[in-house]
């Protein structure tokens, strides 16, 4: 089929490297969000064919298979980039092209292009809530420690900064590669042995999520009282873990894949048909899953993919995600969702601690900080 006959759209996401096993679901996602749009007809009778590059976790990659896509296929629509530093590589390229790029994974904010539909949590969407659980649950004392790249650097800032608007106290920060050996998590837990910390918000990424997480089990510390918060921590990270490793920690997430709504269980249910149950479903794959759906419907709306038709339409559509009715806002390009925060409970729904009452509006720049009396209700087991 010729372009003329088919809606092509590129996907930029790694299924090698140290963000290969996330980047997967969402993978997975994107093919079974697009399988339900050609089933049902394509989008004006055309149907939806993605390109796949796997760009194996480097920055450079993301970027040059951007590039390859838009100027040598023609591709107009991209979706895809994981880690902030693979955004920031793909969106140049996007906006040279005249592109557009849905980014379905949580970030640090701060950040506006008119080329970029965010698709993950902003920072009032996950990194609030998840700091008012914290503080009001277990302390003012709290230890930051990432992955050497921007995302942590930022996250970290963010979380330090609300923390400390409380009354809180950040013990210290620091930071590890991506690669993380031996050396490294010895250097992490003798630091959580020096400073004594209520809880630990860790911005850790990729493969040294599981490494660390399970040093710390066998150092003896006790999540029930000294927990990880994470937002970069999913259900992958989970899966991959000794068992009893996870048990307690704590995640801020719009969607966990235990979420105890009608369309949350079905897009579980087809997730896990799709993939034969290989992977767990994870908060990257449900923005990755639901951004082809706006797009697609913002296509049916636009009758075509360029830019200057289809940005307007995705401001005017809605869609029925697993998390719960999501939209783009207009003066963002980010999307309006369903921020949560759980306990891992390992052989068990993950146990949901604070819920929205209602779709949170995006904040990339943290203008309005909604306190969690307003926004959350800490008792709402669904938060529908």
């Amino acid at each position: 089929m010729t372009s003329e006959e088919t809606w092509p759209i590129g996907v930029v996401m790694s299924e090698t490297g140290v963000t290969g096993m996330v980047e997967r679901t969402q993978v997975a996602a994107v093919k079974l969000a697009v399988a339900e749009i050609n089933a049902a007809g394509g989008v004006r009778g055309r149907p939806v064919v993605p390109l796949f590059r796997d760009p194996a976790s480097t920055p450079a990659r993301y970027r040059d298979l951007t590039l390859e896509l838009c100027r040598d296929h023609g591709v107009r629509v991209i979706f895809g980039g994981h880690m902030s530093s693979t955004r920031k590589a793909m969106l140049p390229m996007v906006e040279a092209q005249n592109a557009l790029l849905f980014y379905p994974t949580l970030y640090e904010g701060f950040e506006y292009s008119r080329h970029c539909i965010y698709t993950g949590a902003a920072p009032n969407q996950n990194s609030v809530p998840l700091v008012d659980y914290l503080f009001g649950t277990f302390g003012r004392r709290l230890l930051l420690i990432g992955s050497d790249y921007v995302y942590p650097y930022e996250s970290n800032r963010i979380v330090g900064d609300l923390f400390r608007s409380k009354g809180g106290e950040i013990l210290g920060e620091t930071y590890v590669p991506l690669d993380l050996r031996g050396e490294h998590v010895a250097r992490l837990l003798d630091l959580v042995r020096e400073t004594q910390p209520d809880m630990i918000y860790s911005t850790l990424v990729g493969d040294g999520i599981v490494r660390f997480y399970e040093a710390y089990r066998a150092a003896g510390f006790d999540p029930e009282t000294l927990p990880i918060a994470s937002q970069s921590t999913s259900e992958v990270d989970v899966l991959r873990m000794a068992p009893g490793t996870a048990e307690g920690h704590v995640i801020a997430a719009p969607f966990f894949d235990s979420l105890d709504t009608p369309a949350a269980a079905e897009f579980t249910r087809a997730f896990h048909a799709a993939t034969g149950g290989a992977l767990p479903v994870t908060a990257p794959a449900e923005a990755a899953y639901f951004s082809v759906h706006l797009y697609a419907r913002a296509l049916a709306l636009a009758g075509e993919d360029g830019i200057d038709r289809l940005l307007p339409a995705l401001y005017e559509v809605e869609y029925e995600a697993p998390q719960g009715p999501v939209r783009v806002d207009r003066l963002t390009n980010h999307t309006h969702l369903w921020p949560r925060v759980a306990r891992i409970r390992e052989g068990a729904p993950y146990e949901i601690v604070s819920a929205p009452k209602r779709r949170v509006p995006p904040d990339p720049y943290l203008i309005e900080i909604v306190g969690d009396e307003e926004a959350a209700d800490p008792l709402a087991a669904a938060g529908n």
